[in-house]
């Protein structure tokens, strides 16, 4: 698969090109078909190709070209799922090396409460906070307590963005679809540009 991942000022056809490029995948996506509500629908390494440009396009993450940015996967430990997802994420990202343009380094968190994720996010001065599947019932608190945190949220899981995450990714007749919760966006000081909303799915 063509990696689409260089700075171009021409923002939305390079997002089209990545989501193009995305569709292939999804297809040939085992279980594609039918997905249960905490089930990752879009492939893991197309997710992090994806949030790549998508970082580009948000305004404080795009400002810092030479700061070092940090991912925070957070995990469920002895959720199968989640650790299998959460090795996938730390793999993708490593072989990327950067997302939008920045160098990244990855930290995993073992989720216990939204509390001591908000702390550790503070603590590592985590850019992006990436959810595992297994934390849906908690994603509410955690919309709460990242309140202010100004870190982009990003679950693995499409229906996490209606429960309070500022990004999923989710399949759409075979298509993937960036999703994407405006307002929770706002409260955790991540403004994404007009270009890219055009092409997500907007929770408002």
């Amino acid at each position: 698969m063509t990696r689409v991942f260089c700075n171009d000022p021409r923002p939305a056809p390079r997002v089209a090109i990545v989501l193009a490029i995305g569709v292939a995948c999804a297809l040939a996506w085992p279980g594609a078909g039918t997905v249960r509500a905490d089930d990752v629908s879009v492939p893991i390494s197309l997710q992090v190709e994806l949030l790549g440009r998508v970082a580009a396009y948000e305004q404080r993450y795009a400002s810092q070209p030479n700061a070092d940015a940090v991912v925070l996967i957070v995990v469920r430990r002895g959720h199968t799922e989640s650790v299998r997802a959460a090795g996938q994420i730390d793999a993708s990202i490593r072989r990327s090396a950067t997302l939008g343009g920045r160098r990244v380094r990855t930290v995993q968190h073992s989720y216990s409460n939204a509390a001591t994720l908000r702390a550790a996010v503070d603590s590592n001065g985590a850019a992006i906070a990436y959810l595992t599947p297994g934390l849906g019932d908690q994603v509410a608190g955690i919309a709460r307590a990242l309140e202010g945190a100004s870190v982009m949220t990003v679950s693995a899981v499409g229906d996490d963005a209606a429960r309070g995450i500022v990004l999923s990714f989710e399949l759409v007749a075979a298509r993937p679809t960036l999703v994407v919760n405006l307002p929770q966006a706002r409260r955790q000081g991540v403004a994404f540009s007009s270009h890219f909303l055009r092409l997500a799915r907007v929770i408002q």
